[in-house]
Order: C-alpha cells, then structure tokens, then sequence
C-alpha cells in the first residue's frame, strides 16, 4: 500500500474516531457519540481508493466484505452489551465484543459464499434442463 493512502486511512479514521470523543463529551446526550462512532467514513474512503487505484471489481468486493464487517459489527454490539450488563467488566467486554465480531463476520460470509454456489449451481441447473 502507498504511503499517501494508508496516511490517508490513517487521518480520516482517527480524526473520525476523535471526532465520535468530542461529540460524547459536549454533547448532553451521551449516546449521541456512540452514533457518530459508528459513521462509516473507514468504509468508504476504503471503497473509494480501491475503487480508484484498482478498478470496480476491487472495489465492489471492498464494498461485500463491508456488510460482512458491519453485520459483525451487530454482533458485537450486542455480545458487548450483554457482558457489560451481566458482568460490569468493560476491558472483558470488549474482549468479547472483538472476538464476537471476528467470528461472526466470518461465518458471516461464509454462510453467503455457501449460499451464493448453492444458488448459482440451481439456477445453471435450471437453464441446462430447460435446453434439453
């Protein structure tokens, strides 16, 4: 990777993630932060230099991995909020809520991968059955 991109990377998602600190600490309502934590700004600068640098294909499987990110992301969310709930230990929670997104993002996508052959094998079984 070019070190003007990952400078790049680097810029935009700590200033994202200081800016989600600020956010929580003037605004009254301290969720709000948690909101503004959560801004895909990571995401879609990944996208764009992919996008730029190796073309739509690189970019649309950036894009894919994402969703399985993200939805790991609920996951994790959850897991860590259960522990804190039950256990009141924030470090063990977020060492829950990491492992948590870990493997469901990549049962995640494991489950779609299986899905997509599955679906992709019967819709050519499909077609060669109706040309014979």
């Amino acid at each position: 990777m070019k070190p003007k991109v990952l400078m790049l990377k680097f810029l935009i998602g700590g200033s994202t993630v200081a800016f989600s600190y600020f956010v929580s600490c003037i605004i009254p309502w301290k969720d709000f932060g948690g909101i503004f934590a959560t801004f895909p700004a990571v995401f879609l600068l990944s996208m764009v230099i992919a996008g730029f640098e190796y073309g739509d294909e690189l970019a649309s499987h950036v894009c894919r991995g994402a969703i399985f990110g993200m939805s790991g992301c609920l996951c994790s969310i959850l897991a860590t909020w259960g522990m804190l709930s039950t256990t009141s230990n924030w470090p063990l929670s977020i060492m829950v809520g990491f492992a948590t997104w870990f493997i469901s993002a990549v049962i995640i996508s494991m489950i779609v991968a299986k899905v997509t052959v599955l679906t992709t094998h019967k819709s050519t079984a499909k077609h060669i059955a109706v040309h014979k």
